[in-house]
């Protein structure tokens, strides 16, 4: 079948129109073979260039040396821009030296003696296709580290009335041993910052051994930017490396330590109290990943001094301590979370050091559920829903703590008081010098962190047995400036996939908490939790839900669903009612989890929705079909509806359920609404049916009464033996 497809491409390359041979060419260049390379060869002198250009490419794809002498040809004497460029794509890549000498000409000029040109080119289009030529030459000479070429690149550089050819230039230069290396050496003494950068950026690209004395000179640089380059680039073993590490610029030590510091790591030890927060932040995340070498009972309690000042390096302190303490570090830092006047960096930080305790942290976790800070209390509930997802014990208490704030009683609505008269209260007084000391004092005097040992189950059960007698307190009123109200715009349009969450959202604790418990419950599959989520939709409180929380709730049952979780049949009925509903999203989530019930109803139901005004509503009803493996006339049906969307969706549950048996139709599927699908259509045809997918592909090529379609069986050949599973491979060639 192969031979058969290299065949009736071969005879459209050679005699078809235009836009067959182009299509002809790449489908070629894909399929291979002896066969391929003469017919694209000799496609190199057709009198389109686009087809030439495919061919070239195609060429170049294949990789086959032998035809370099005509590549050669096209690159001299084509006058097309495009297929010199190709031609010197393609010759690079099959290391052809021979076209040296020619990109050391054009790096240069135009060099109209040895080369052709299109001479109407500029006047035509106002594009000089040299420009692109220049370019691809000096990277190509670059690809060969041709030391021959730099002063060419040189001139080029230092052409006033020609293009910028830096970038590429001092890439291509790093490459060219000795004499490159020299080059950019005397370039970089003239001192330019900015085009010092751009060579420092070329030098760590390169590995020539001739740039090491460049290297060494960058070391030295004033330019804390040029020296913070240089010290990725070295070798961790480099005698130079030392020194780095106490640069006099932060910006350099930090990038000693995250390049460096896991291959020197005593090192580190002094540099824990380093006066710049990012260095310590680089410092902190390698000894995480280096426990074993901190040990000492010094190299804990210089962390704990750290535990204060800049939150963000407070935070990777915390992390640190925790890998070399492990989980009884956690209640140390339980403190924290609840204090207000603490920076939010650093009890996030808190939070994810608890996550990795894990159980120990689920009192201290659930008390800031209710937080102020909505950032606060959604991480606290996500740490939650982490660690009883990978507890495989059950019950776990972080499992229950998600139950109760899915069920409401976590965090509780603030108690209706009678209305009072507002008076504005006075301004507290800012914190003075002597407070703000006690503060980082009270953080810092309760450590060393040792944890206490509590009641089992004490501090949760009066949590979980929560009965405030105050009402909670609604988040602080946020005042932005034009600029944060149009970043909050944009996390406003955000897609029906891919939800976010804006931390500046002003919602009640109580409601905010329930609905993202919710989602989070996707993550937590158990027939428990499973349950819990069914009797929010079935229970008393089901009337009483918002939406947010009833969509969080379908969202988390479709997951539910899909992992293989028994879902109550008693669903069916809200579910239905849901699917008749007015939101749109609310109604897509609804077929989704009905899709993954288990009634023997329920593919009528599905097929029913196939004709749902919505067509997102519709292309739900598709997908859950195809996950019951049903597919025969009703995504036939669908292959015809007006939403391309619902179409594909059912392509490829038809190619997957049905292969050999629906290659027809999705070949008939792949010509309609212009070609749009004939690609994915050919993936498709690859990978469930690549034998009858070639076949009847092959068979629409020699229909001359569908001429109109051909280009759609080409492209979609071009695609079937590029994605074929390769246990299929025999059976085609």
């Amino acid at each position: 079948m192969k031979i058969n497809v290299q065949e009736r491409l071969s005879d459209l390359l050679n005699e078809g129109v235009d836009v067959h041979r182009c299509a002809a060419a790449r489908a070629l260049g894909v399929i291979g073979g002896a066969h391929a390379v003469t017919d694209l060869t000799a496609a190199l002198l057709d009198e389109d260039p686009d087809v030439r250009v495919d061919a070239a490419t195609a060429l170049a794809q294949i990789g086959d040396s032998a035809t370099s002498e005509k590549l050669m040809e096209n690159l001299v004497g084509d006058p097309d821009g495009d297929v010199k460029k190709v031609a010197i794509t393609a010759l690079v890549a099959m290391k052809h030296t021979p076209v040296i000498p020619l990109l050391r000409l054009l790096s240069v000029s135009r060099s109209e003696e040895e080369v052709a040109w299109d001479e109407d080119e500029f006047y035509e289009s106002g594009w000089d296709s040299w420009d692109d030529i220049q370019l691809a030459a000096i990277r190509g000479l670059g690809d060969f580290a041709d030391e021959g070429g730099v002063s060419g690149i040189l001139t080029a550089m230092a052409d006033e009335m020609g293009q910028d050819v830096s970038e590429p230039a001092f890439y291509a230069l790093s490459q060219m041993g000795a004499t490159g290396a020299r080059a950019l050496t005397s370039m970089f003494e003239l001192g330019d910052t900015r085009l010092n950068r751009r060579i420092a950026r070329a030098v760590g690209k390169s590995d020539n051994a001739q740039l090491d004395d460049l290297r060494a000179v960058m070391l030295d640089d004033m330019s804390a930017n040029i020296r913070a380059l240089a010290v990725a680039n070295l070798t961790s073993d480099n005698p130079r490396i030392e020194g780095m590490f106490a640069d006099g610029d932060a910006l350099v030590r930090a990038a000693a330590v995250r390049h460096h510091g896991g291959a020197n790591l005593a090192v580190l030890r002094d540099m824990i109290t380093d006066d710049a927060p990012e260095v310590r932040i680089e410092v902190f995340k390698t000894i995480a990943k280096n426990p074993e070498a901190f040990t000492e009972k010094a190299d804990e309690e210089a962390i704990k001094g750290t535990l204060k000042g800049d939150p963000e390096a407070a935070k990777h302190a915390a992390l640190a301590l925790f890998a070399l303490k492990g989980p009884k570090v956690a209640k140390g830092f339980t403190h924290v979370l609840a204090k207000q006047d603490v920076p939010r960096e650093f009890r996030i930080g808190v939070l994810q050091t608890l996550e990795k305790s894990g159980e120990v942290a689920v009192p201290a976790l659930a008390s800031v559920a209710g937080d102020p800070d909505r950032q606060l209390r959604l991480a606290s509930l996500t740490v939650l829903a982490n660690i009883a997802a990978a507890d495989p014990a059950w019950p776990n208490d972080a499992g229950k703590v998600l139950l109760s704030a899915l069920k409401g009683e976590l965090v509780l609505p603030p108690e209706e008081e009678p209305e009072e008269e507002e008076v504005a209260p006075e301004p507290a007084p800012e914190p003075d010098a002597a407070e703000l000391e006690e503060i980082e004092r009270e953080i810092d005097e309760s450590l060393p962190l040792v944890a206490e040992d509590v009641a089992e189950g004490s501090t949760l059960r009066a949590i979980m047995d929560n009965t405030p007698n105050a009402p909670v307190s609604e988040p602080e009123e946020v005042v932005l400036n034009p600029e944060q109200e149009r970043m909050l715009e944009m996390t406003k349009k955000h897609s029906f996939s891919k939800r976010k969450v804006t931390w500046l959202t002003e919602v009640a604790p109580y409601l905010d908490v329930q609905r993202f418990s919710a989602r989070l419950m996707a993550q937590v599959v158990r027939p428990e939790t499973t349950e819990a989520l069914a009797q929010v939709m079935l229970g008393d409180q089901a009337a009483d839900i918002d939406d947010e929380t009833r969509d969080a709730v379908l969202f988390s049952l479709a997951v539910h669903g899909e992992k293989g979780a028994a879902l109550p049949e008693e669903l069916k009925a809200p579910l239905l009612a849901l699917v008749k509903g007015e939101n749109s999203e609310t109604r897509v989530l609804a077929m989704r989890v009905l899709g993954w019930l288990g009634s023997n109803d329920i593919p009528a139901e599905l097929e029913a929705a196939l004709k749902d005004a919505d067509p997102l509503v519709r292309v739900e009803a598709v997908q859950a079909l195809a996950n019951r493996n049903i597919a025969g006339a009703p995504l036939r049906a669908a292959l015809h509806d007006g939403y391309l969307g619902v179409s594909i969706a059912a392509a490829r549950a038809l190619a997957r359920i049905e292969g050999d048996t629906a290659v027809r139709d999705l070949v008939d599927f792949a010509v309609r609404n212009d070609g749009t699908y004939r690609r994915d259509i050919g993936r498709l045809l690859g990978q469930y049916a690549p034998v009858s997918g070639a076949v009847e592909l092959l068979e629409l090529l020699n229909d001359e009464d569908r001429k109109a379609m051909w280009l759609v069986a080409i492209d979609a050949l071009a695609e079937l033996f590029k994605h074929q599973d390769p246990d299929q491979d025999l059976l085609v060639a």
